[in-house]
């Protein structure tokens, strides 16, 4: 798959990573331009490329924001037209560790405020309730292992290719229902994220039907 990242922090940096190595395409991106990326991306594989955040949506099969809160509307706005576009949100309305890193979104779920910034696209919430240094060190590593990944997301289409994209890093998607209900549980006011390393998909079906449980 050709993959497009847009933000090259410890998240982007190190789903370059484990996409690089599992052999698909990705181009890199950020707010500052490829010229700040070049030391970066010769981190990875020569599958890995720097170019700007329009370089990274053009033509990607999947798109991902690993994106700070506060930056994601802003990285965003330079595409024109998301329609149709399979877009991963791993964001979360925090600015740091702990409650008090918290941002106060007045009771909304955060990938619906996300899924504004990006009209059209067909969005799908993964990859944000492990810890970056857990996830990047468990998943890929080629023991065989599966780890379960939450996604949520409206289309169903858009949430069977990213799960075929985790599958190719040992990674298990577990869906937690539509953007409105799963993107909750997912969230950072949901029951599910907290858990400090990566569920066995037994393990995670379980907490999922703990956390719906009428």
């Amino acid at each position: 798959m050709k993959i497009g990242i847009i933000g090259a922090g410890r998240m982007g940096q190190a789903l370059a990573g484990l996409f690089t190595r599992a052999g698909h395409d990705v181009v890199l991106s950020n707010s500052r331009g490829p010229e700040s990326l070049t030391d970066v991306v010769e981190e990875f594989n020569e599958r890995c490329s720097a170019g700007t955040v329009s370089d990274a949506v053009e033509g990607a099969d999947i798109v991902i924001l690993a994106t700070p809160w506060a930056k994601t509307a802003e990285a965003v706005s330079v595409v024109d037209d998301w329609t149709d576009r399979i877009v991963v949100d791993t964001t979360n309305n925090r600015r740091a560790p702990g409650p008090d890193g918290l941002i106060d979104i007045d009771g909304r779920i955060s990938s619906e405020i996300v899924a504004e910034y990006v009209p059209g696209a067909r969005l799908v919430k993964a990859l944000n309730v492990t810890p970056i240094h857990i996830m990047a060190t468990t998943l890929g590593t080629g023991d065989g292992s599966e780890h379960a990944v939450y996604v949520a997301g409206d289309d169903a289409d858009a949430k069977k290719k990213v799960a075929e994209l985790l599958a190719t890093v040992g990674g298990v998607a577990v869906d937690t229902g539509d953007l409105h209900e799963g993107g909750f549980l997912q969230g950072m006011s949901g029951p599910l994220p907290g858990v400090m390393e990566m569920q066995s998909v037994e393990d995670a079906k379980a907490r999922l039907a703990e956390a719906t449980k009428k």
